[in-house]
């Protein structure tokens, strides 16, 4: 028992030593991976604002062709179910057949399916104007309104009638239609459409 009490007295007298080297990251080590860190931040927060934007531009145009498409398709419906085509509505009487195969014209009417008489035509807010930025409608003797989004800009609407004055021929109209719509900024997107429409009425 004796010699066990002093070993471990010995044991309880012997000093403690400590590690006195420093431990831990270096200033430069530091520095090294802020800055590691922050490039990468910054090129993924970049490549993160231009997807955002690629995303913002690809809707607004999803936006602008479907109202494009509805246009036309507005445009193609009721001039499909009609008859009397009409190109031009300065020249007088509107309500009389005319074809304008060779020079075409920024107007037309015709009479809908309902009796209405419809124009359509290339202007601004409730005018017709060959320098236009919308395409107009008209039904039955109504002031004229947009048909086109604000966002969209024409700068070109022309119709082409042909078979209106010949009763060999099918009345058939081919409208072109050209714009841009702004992305972003400065940027902006140009369109060439075109469509054809023959009358679904038998003519002959």
């Amino acid at each position: 028992m004796k010699k066990y009490l002093t070993k471990t007295k010995k044991r309880l007298l012997q000093p403690t030593t400590y590690n006195l080297l420093p431990s831990g990251f270096t200033l430069i080590e530091i520095l090294v991976s802020v800055a590691i860190f922050t490039t990468v931040m910054v090129i993924a927060l970049g490549a993160l604002l231009a997807m955002s934007e690629s995303d913002r531009k690809a809707q607004t145009l999803k936006s602008v062709i479907n109202n494009l498409n509805f246009s036309l398709d507005a445009m193609s419906r009721s001039m499909r179910t009609g008859v009397n085509y009409h190109c031009d509505v300065t020249q007088e009487p509107d309500t009389s057949v005319r074809d304008c195969a060779s020079t075409g014209a920024t107007s037309m009417a015709f009479l809908s399916a309902e009796g209405q008489t419809i124009h359509y035509c290339r202007g601004n807010d409730s005018i017709c104007d060959s320098g236009g930025t919308a395409v107009l409608v008209s039904k039955g003797g109504s002031a004229y309104a947009p048909l086109t989004a604000s966002e969209v800009v024409i700068t070109n609407l022309v119709f082409y009638v042909t078979g209106a004055e010949d009763l060999s021929l099918q009345p058939r109209v081919v409208i072109l239609l050209s714009g841009e719509v702004p992305v972003s900024g400065s940027q902006t997107s140009v369109f060439d459409l075109q469509t054809s429409v023959t009358q679904r009425l038998y003519d002959q």
